[in-house]
């Protein structure tokens, strides 16, 4: 796993448009009075995904690019950034006054929402078939187990996990093949709190989406 003092690495063996679909476009933007189940949202979430990426990469719809708005929209209702967030901070978390906590979620987010949309830009429209395996639920918490079909001729397990806020099941973390995203990030944001403090690890962020914006 790659460090850097302005770089995150992702996992990269399964297919980051496949996670992205279960992670960006979680459930439908028009909300139902009813609470849909966890492994119902990311069905109808998959679903769609696949749809709009093959509708974008076929030429017979927009570009990714000119969707961000709209797949923002999405992410904001059925992600749990905040969550997701400080999970992937751990400890240190608690020892933030608010303001801080709002300024690293905010830097989260943006970082995990433009790379994913970069990366999901090079997607070729393949074959990928989503198997649902399993869906546990335990109270407020529960896990969705699927596998993606034939990814470069081989089966990739990817593991979703959500937790029941306010009567809707909202994603906050992804295990891709045994690797949790959260855990993925965690290690970096202490590799990089190691060498400095907090302020550092929001210096980097803020850097990290400057970059972004300029180029």
């Amino acid at each position: 796993m790659k460090t850097g003092r302005c770089s995150f690495s992702l996992p990269t063996k399964p297919t980051l448009c496949l996670l992205l679909l279960a992670v960006l476009f979680v459930a439908s933007p028009v909300r139902s009075q009813t609470t849909s189940g966890p492994l119902a949202v990311i069905t109808s979430g998959t679903n769609r995904a696949l749809d709009i990426l093959r509708s974008a990469h076929s030429g017979k719809g927009p570009k990714v690019s000119e969707r961000r708005g709209e797949i923002l929209i999405i992410v904001d209702e059925y992600f749990n950034f905040r969550e997701m967030a400080k999970r992937a901070l751990g400890a240190p978390w608690k020892d933030q006054t608010p303001e801080k906590q709002r300024e690293f979620v905010a830097l989260f987010k943006e970082l995990l929402f433009n790379t994913y949309v970069d990366r999901v830009e090079k997607y070729t429209g393949a074959n990928e078939k989503v198997m649902y395996d399993q869906e546990i639920v335990e109270g407020d918490y529960a896990v969705v187990k699927t596998r993606v079909l034939s990814y470069k001729e081989a089966d990739v397990q990817l593991d979703y996990r959500l937790r029941l806020e306010g009567g809707q099941w909202k994603v906050y973390d992804v295990i891709i093949e045994g690797i949790s995203l959260v855990n993925n990030y965690r290690s970096q944001f202490n590799s990089l709190m190691a060498s400095g403090n907090f302020d550092k690890l929001l210096k980097v962020l803020r850097d990290k989406t400057s970059e972004r914006k300029s180029s």
